[in-house]
């Protein structure tokens, strides 16, 4: 019995001295100086997302701190500041034009005890738009109470809500419509400028507004009264600032941005509204009815040049729907005629073209965007169901072999209840080849909405990336050119 008690005893000596060291107070260690320090930051940031910051702007990051000796900043990025105000327990965080675009700031606290805990914040700095991966949405607002604005996609997803208002801090015009890229700078037409038809005014930047493209920063801005004449204008095509065209509800006009004058192009009254395409230095829009054809608008050219159709067609068309560009002087045709619909080629130089006919008459918004397209492949949309058309042009086959190639690839609603109406066509990214889609849950409800991306090549079943409840009556997508 003896033995065994020795053992206790030397057992409960070995614990007691394991616990002093670890509390610091045998063999020689001294107690700590002062109690930890306890640091966390009282802004609340959004999970998942860095904070987005202009040029120039600047964010004030709030902290609680307690038993700390000081609270300093220990990491900054190129083009980046950060200032502590211990007394004001804030740090201010600013980005310069050339601060690089993505940015961890860590701040550092010491506390009595002489050791550090650190936080660490991401920041995204709004310098640059032109990434060709990057995604804008245009929105037209609300036409009774709020101005339009410009909904911004990073190429890692992020969504800027108005990256054109937190650049320059002012707003676009009212139901703004359209936008072209030319020469390094973005191109806006809005329907209203600052007054809508019922006389209801607003604070914004004008009609036309032209913008650096990298930047987004506001150069010129035009008001409806610089725009003399002009008559709810829908759409934008640039070739360069003496040839501006403007599409309203009289015809196409040529603005001179130099002088402000303004000309109509002869042949092109009651031009429809719908996307021009420009190609090879030429502005293409077309004529609709049973003698259907490509209007033509050359910059040396005081009146537009007509191209009919090919007056034998099966199916015939009646109603052009759209147009797109197809490379190597030919259009894509979206037509319908005695009530079948077709997909079309349409070389502008031998007038001939290639039809293969589709199942539905496709859904075309306000904006006139009846299709969307990349390659050979055509996207469509009847109400919220989405179909693709792999185009095949052998010659040996006939219009009808479009019906058996067409697909149904998904249906917006069948994912969300909430997508109730596709808003404004559809559009596929250059560079990614992700197809896009705006969907509300109705018109008084707008405020309910889904931007979709759906790389259908991995899934029809999901879409790559769904964002929520960001835009106001989505006027269209539109992509940096790629150039590359």
């Amino acid at each position: 019995m003896k033995h065994v008690g020795a053992v206790f005893l030397l057992a409960v000596a070995l614990l007691a001295g394991s616990c002093s060291k670890e509390k610091g107070l045998g063999n020689g260690n001294t107690p700590p100086s002062g109690s930890a320090a306890s640091f966390e930051l009282k802004t609340e940031l959004e999970a998942d997302r860095p904070v987005m910051l202009a040029p120039g702007a600047e964010c004030k990051l709030e902290y609680a701190a307690e038993h700390v000796k000081s609270v300093a900043v220990a990491d900054v990025p190129e083009g980046w500041t950060a200032e502590v105000d211990e007394k004001a327990g804030t740090v201010t965080v600013k980005a310069s034009a050339e601060a690089v675009q993505k940015a961890k700031i860590t701040l550092k606290a010491v506390g009595e005890d002489d050791k550090e805990v650190t936080k660490a914040v991401e920041f995204y700095c709004l310098n640059s738009f032109s990434d060709p991966k990057g995604v804008f949405v245009l929105n037209e607002g609300n036409m009774t109470t709020e101005n339009g604005s410009l909904t911004y996609i990073t190429p890692e997803g992020y969504v800027v809500g108005d990256a054109y208002k937190a650049v320059n801090g002012t707003e676009l015009g009212n139901v703004a419509q359209d936008m072209a890229f030319h020469d390094g700078k973005i191109y806006v037409i809005t329907q209203n400028g600052n007054e809508n038809p019922v006389g209801t005014k607003f604070e914004n930047d004008g009609m036309l507004i032209v913008m650096d493209a990298k930047t987004l920063k506001k150069e010129k801005a035009l008001s409806k009264a610089d725009l003399p004449g002009i008559d709810w204008p829908t759409h934008i095509a640039v070739l360069d600032e003496a040839h501006v065209y403007l599409r309203d509800n009289t015809g196409v006009y040529c603005l001179n941005l130099k002088t402000k004058e303004m000309k109509l192009v002869k042949g092109t009254e009651k031009a429809p509204k719908s996307q021009f395409v420009v190609m090879n230095g030429k502005v293409y829009t077309y004529r609709t009815g049973k003698i259907g054809g490509i209007i033509e608008i050359s910059p040396d050219q005081e009146e537009a040049r007509k191209i009919n159709f090919p007056y034998t067609l099966s199916p015939q068309i009646n109603e052009t729907l759209g147009v797109k560009a197809a490379g190597n002087g030919e259009l894509w045709v979206m037509g319908f005629g005695l009530g079948k619909s077709s997909i079309n080629r349409f070389n502008l130089s031998t007038r001939k073209m290639i039809q293969r006919q589709i199942s539905i008459k496709p859904y075309v918004g306000s904006s006139g965007v009846s299709f969307a397209v990349k390659g050979n492949d055509i996207y469509y949309a009847d109400r919220t169901t989405v179909y693709r058309l792999p185009f095949d042009d052998s010659p040996q086959l006939n219009a009808a072999s479009g019906l058996e190639a067409e697909e149904q690839v998904c249906d917006l609603n069948a994912l969300d209840d909430d997508a109730v109406m596709l808003y404004n066509g559809l559009a596929v990214h250059p560079v990614t080849g992700h197809v896009y889609a705006n969907t509300i849950k109705g018109y008084a409800q707008f405020t309910r909405n889904q931007i979709w991306d759906f790389d259908f090549a991995a899934s029809k079943e999901a879409p790559a990336a769904k964002y929520e409840n960001y835009t106001h009556f989505p006027a269209g997508f539109f992509f940096v050119p790629n150039n590359n």
